[in-house]
């Protein structure tokens, strides 16, 4: 799990801020002005987002930004954030992750729990900060303990994951599960597929369709996939090919990689010739995007496997970038790729073999360059010949 910076809802940040429909307040903007050129903190505020949002002037993020950065000096936390998010985003402000980091700071410092969560972040992934997991659990589990939603989810997350916190099943299960009542859709999704998988205790499938569903609802991608992986496979409901197709296509739709993946599988297991010509596609334009998973089906349905029009070399040449590029990690997928292998050089000419190869080679060449591939090779990560 990746966290994200905060989906704060701040309309003045949003190209489409100019359609949002939002009180007229322009009678006001004289008196606050002469209020916030006097110092009143509240009324910079005011005046900053009545430019920032529009309240019946024309919109101005420069004007907004200007009084927003008074504002947030005089030590107003929700200013300060105000600040911060346009630095970090580049809206009415120079994009700079570090001014934006600062000025998340000041205001995480007073409580304000957005900017925890943001601050958090940005310590997660090193972005205008260094990366320091520690100083982020701190800031996540700050937030997370005055009940913000997204703090919770990752801060379940990194207990998930051992990332800054030690690796902790049933801490994230519980922190998952108090985001989940608060209806984070992408909690619920999370917290789903690990009571489906028994990551933390048992699997609980009727807890895990509990919550997939609830995420599915809200068109959730996570939800809809775990519901798709349900159905495939039995777990707390009668198994059902189809309703499990139905829900991995609605996730498929929304590009979530894995369940365009599973998609293909499920259209491969039903069979008909339109599942297999449609899996041959969802395949291709996953492995034209590097996707290891998607190179080795695809490379399977070619090399014989798949009922379409056989095409041995660049079958061959598929499963063999999938075997390059797949993570060591990955075990169980690697061992598939490497009897697909074996299986392929049964069936075809040390020609077509051969071809496959230099075609891998040809295909990693276009897209990493040759100093990439060399590199690559130097690494033994990349195709040798």
């Amino acid at each position: 799990m990746r966290s994200k910076v905060s989906k704060r809802p701040m309309a003045f940040l949003q190209q489409e801020a100019e359609l949002v429909e939002s009180e007229d307040r322009s009678d006001e903007v004289p008196k606050l002005r002469r209020q916030a050129k006097n110092g009143n903190a509240d009324a910079q505020f005011q005046l900053a987002m009545i430019y920032a949002v529009p309240m019946g002037v024309r919109r101005d993020l420069d004007k907004a930004y200007k009084w927003f950065r008074r504002a947030a000096k005089q030590g107003m936390a929700e200013a300060q954030y105000a600040v911060a998010r346009m630095h970090l985003l580049g809206r009415g402000a120079e994009a700079d992750h570090a001014k934006g980091a600062k000025w998340c700071r000041d205001a995480a410092m007073q409580g304000h729990t957005w900017a925890q969560v943001d601050l958090a972040t940005l310590h997660l992934n090193g972005v205008g900060v260094h990366r320091d997991y520690q100083e982020a659990a701190k800031w996540m589990s700050s937030a997370a303990n005055e009940g913000h939603a997204d703090g919770q989810y990752n801060l379940g997350g990194m207990y998930m994951t051992g990332t800054g916190l030690p690796e902790d099943p049933e801490q994230a299960v519980l922190w998952l599960g108090r985001a989940a009542e608060q209806d984070h859709a992408e909690a619920q999704a999370l917290l789903g597929r690990m009571h489906l998988f028994g990551q933390a205790a048992d699997p609980q499938p009727k807890e895990a369709e509990k919550w997939l569903r609830r995420a599915a609802a809200t068109g959730n991608a996570g939800g809809q996939f775990g519901l798709a992986m349900l159905y495939y496979l039995g777990r707390g409901v009668q198994s059902d090919l189809a309703k499990a197709i139905e829900w991995c296509e609605k996730a498929a739709d929304q590009d979530l990689r894995e369940a365009k993946s599973l998609f293909g599988r499920l259209l491969m297991e039903r069979g008909t010739q339109e599942d297999l010509t449609r899996a041959l596609e969802i395949f291709q334009q996953g492995a034209d995007q590097g996707h290891p998973e998607s190179m080795f089906y695809l490379g399977v349905m070619l090399a014989g496997g798949g009922g379409v029009e056989v095409d041995h070399p660049t079958g061959y040449m598929w499963i063999t970038l999938a075997s390059v590029l797949v993570h060591p990690s990955n075990k169980g997928f690697m061992d598939a790729i490497n009897q697909s292998l074996e299986l392929s050089q049964t069936r075809m000419s040390e020609e077509d073999m051969q071809r496959g190869r230099e075609m891998a080679w040809e295909w990693q060449r276009k897209r990493h360059g040759d100093k990439g591939v060399a590199e690559g090779v130097a690494k033994g990560s990349f195709l040798t010949m």
